[in-house]
């Protein structure tokens, strides 16, 4: 798919004109008339409208617009878009702003330090149902989804819609080093990369690992190069603090990507927390960065269990006639990421023939449980050096005075060591009766995690081993030691067997096994001699056949 740049929103207001517009606030401040306080989340949503992020959308919606979106995903023009963009400030004051509005009007949004940041051209003020809203964006009405309280919590009952205009941009802290507008971003990749696609990749708050690398190292073999787009501050308190997530990502990037293909740059943006709605309000913004493809995986943007596996790759095909197409931008789809230690790879359904005896998921709230608890996740499903950064963000810090977290310990293991359910060691044989993951306990996670740590990669190391010592035609690597113990032990067994023989040769036909051994036990005391001589060197043997005695405990007690 080649990229044929949108028409990108700006709304940025530059040199007079902003001078005019910033006298036109102060004089309204002055007087204290058409002007609303925004918190940090409104300012920024008018930001990413301003600059283009949310193009073609150059301001919040009409009810016509708002109503469309909500009923059919499209904007009354047919344009597709997934979710609202509402300006419904709570508060009595800010509602009562909106009420005395009419067309034409100019409103003055000022942050917490009285400053004017941006401005609304006033379309119309409408009233909406709070209820409808939350079936449609969230498909439930349950205050417990985040998604859905925060419309009881944080929106009052009118909406102002409007043109919006950026008088000054919020300042981006500690990310204000990687912060780059949609039309920066594209003239980096397309005017001085010369790059033809480019995968983009927009991620949560929770750690870096190698589910992320597996997607980022799929999406640069085929194509030119990557945007990662990490979305930092604004997410729940229990996430991996933002800076400490950057960090990582950087570390990730130095050390195991070819750092001139890969551009991260950080999307200083809200949770929706709308689950399949939001990966398709994703995949627009990662389009008007520049990005002609968007990789998506299993859960993206889920929220708990309230959507289904995969709900957020089949929404853009139940939503769109044309699928992804119709967004102008190539949806590039992702099966459940695992670490096989058969395998001794990343892999996922499709590549994978090996049951959960070997198999460590990859799951990201796993992870940052395993962290929370104290425990650095295995190598195999975080880099250590990224892990380490991650680990010193996590919030809050370890565990209550009970030894509990925010998450239920056994749900670590059912999250990220299946094996532990249903085998009794990693790539071992299985259990008569998984194990019910409710009853697990911190024990059972330090258990899971030691075999991890310890058989992870010796599992395809013995494997390596064992067809390396048998097949090398040139025996200097061969280690000497273990060939001389095979041939002892060969001499040994033969040893044995001339023993048994003559004993087989001596035995009394009609003895009872009481005083002297019958010569039928003697016999199959010899056929398992036999039978472990003839195993060697491969090893390959049926144990049962080591059980050769024919009698009873109970006629030796």
């Amino acid at each position: 798919m080649s990229i044929q740049q949108v028409k990108l929103v700006n709304t940025v207001l530059d040199g007079p004109v902003r001078e005019v517009a910033l006298e036109e606030a102060k004089e309204n401040l002055s007087r204290n008339q058409n002007t609303i306080m925004i918190d940090e989340e409104a300012w920024i949503t008018v930001e990413m409208i301003a600059t283009g992020a949310l193009s073609p959308c150059n301001g919040f919606m009409t009810r016509e617009d708002y109503s469309s979106v909500l009923h059919t995903g499209r904007l009354a023009d047919g344009t597709p878009w997934p979710t609202p963009l509402s300006f419904a400030m709570a508060g009595e004051k800010n509602q009562e702003v909106l009420k005395g509005l009419k067309k034409g009007d100019v409103v003055t949004l000022i942050n917490r330090e009285k400053q004017p940041v941006a401005r609304i051209h006033a379309e119309e003020v409408f009233e909406y149902d709070r209820e409808e809203r939350a079936q449609c964006v969230f498909g439930t009405t349950d205050k417990r989804h985040p998604g859905v309280r925060s419309i009881y919590e944080r929106m009052g009952e009118r909406s102002l819609a409007g043109k919006v205009e950026l008088l000054n941009r919020a300042y981006w802290g500690a990310f204000e080093k990687y912060r780059m507008t949609p039309a920066e971003s594209f003239d980096y990749f397309y005017k001085k990369k010369g790059a033809r696609t480019v995968v983009g990749f927009i991620t949560g708050a929770n750690p870096v690992h190698r589910g992320h690398e597996h997607i980022h190292r799929v999406a640069l073999e085929n194509n030119d190069m990557l945007l990662i787009q990490p979305l930092v501050q604004l997410a729940k308190p229990e996430y991996i603090r933002s800076e400490h997530r950057i960090q990582a990502y950087e570390t990730l990037i130095n050390k195991y990507y070819p750092k001139d293909r890969v551009l991260m740059s950080p999307l200083r943006v809200t949770y929706i927390f709308a689950g399949p709605r939001e990966a398709i309000l994703h995949a627009i913004v990662s389009r008007n960065f520049g990005a002609t493809h968007f990789a998506i995986g299993r859960d993206h943007a889920g929220v708990g269990s309230y959507y289904g596996d995969y709900e957020c790759q089949s929404i853009f095909d139940r939503l769109y006639d044309g699928g992804s197409k119709e967004l102008g931008i190539e949806l590039m789809a992702f099966s459940e990421v695992f670490y096989c230690c058969r395998c001794g790879t990343t892999a996922t359904e499709n590549t994978c023939p090996h049951g959960k005896q070997y198999r460590i998921n990859i799951s990201g709230t796993g992870i940052r449980e395993l962290m929370r608890y104290g425990y650095l996740p295995p190598k195999e499903v975080s880099r250590p050096e990224v892990s380490r950064i991650g680990m010193q963000g996590i919030q809050p810090k370890g565990l209550d005075e009970n030894g509990g977290s925010i998450y239920p310990v056994g749900a670590i293991i059912k999250k990220m060591f299946p094996f532990y359910l249903v085998a009794k060691r990693l790539g071992g044989q299985l259990r008569e009766k998984p194990l019910s993951w409710e009853d697990l306990t911190l024990e059972d996670v330090e258990r899971a995690l030691m075999d991890v740590r310890e058989n992870a990669d010796r599992i395809l190391r013995d494997i390596a081993t064992d067809v390396e010592y048998h097949m090398d035609v040139r025996r200097d690597m061969a280690h000497q030691w273990r060939a001389e113990t095979a041939e002892y032990t060969r001499e040994r067994q033969l040893s044995l067997i001339k023993a048994l023989d003559e004993k087989v040769r001596s035995a009394d036909p009609n003895a009872d096994n009481k005083m002297f051994q019958s010569k039928a036990e003697a016999e199959k005391e010899l056929e398992v001699a036999k039978a472990v001589y003839d195993s060697m060197p491969d090893g390959k043997i049926d144990n049962r056949k080591l059980v050769w005695n024919p009698l009873k405990y109970e006629e030796y007690r």
